[in-house]
């Protein structure tokens, strides 16, 4: 627990009910956004406080304190990271992906289906679950920054969907 010695079941069940409340009150501390949808950034946060957690539960030779310390550091410097990604682009775009769009007024984009590891098959199968028959239908279909797709309908008449709009002319993410 607060010793360097075996801490025995007893030790590893105070140090699992500790460890776990100290980061449940980090988590409410640092908000929603902390577990929000995952991207690949908020997987590796998740993996490396949960292991921090593990090791401090089951490991002899890390303390409480110093488990908690560490977890405490790793939150903290994931709320520096979207403090500085709230004012700067280049942060955000650092930490996350942007959406990269795979199908644009029903054209395949296969420069950015290769990108992101996806085949005709898979948009195929994407079309069908959203009730599309035919890819002429489809204003945009992207793959989103939390792995996510996004399907938007083609509408006679209607202009340019407002979500579309920061899309870059390439159609590799937004600007």
């Amino acid at each position: 627990m607060w010793y360097d010695s075996d801490p025995g079941p007893l030790g590893i069940i105070i140090s699992a009910v500790i460890g776990f409340a100290w980061l449940i009150f980090l988590l409410r501390l640092s908000g929603k956004r902390t577990v929000a949808k995952f991207n690949m950034y908020d997987m590796i946060l998740t993996f490396t406080v949960g292991s921090v957690l593990a090791s401090m539960i089951v490991l002899d030779g890390v303390k409480i304190v110093e488990g908690c310390l560490a977890m405490t550091a790793i939150v903290a410097i994931d709320w520096l990271l979207s403090q500085a990604a709230l004012k700067s682009e280049w942060v955000r775009d650092l930490l996350k992906s942007p959406p990269v769009v795979l199908v644009r007024k029903g054209e395949l984009k296969h420069d950015n289906m290769r990108k992101e590891q996806m085949v005709e098959e898979e948009i195929d199968m994407l079309l069908r679950q959203n009730d599309v028959a035919n890819l002429s239908e489809v204003e945009a279909l992207t793959i989103e920054s939390a792995g996510d797709i996004a399907l938007i309908k083609r509408r006679d008449g209607v202009d340019e969907p407002q979500t579309l709009r920061k899309l870059r002319k390439d159609d590799s993410g937004i600007e």
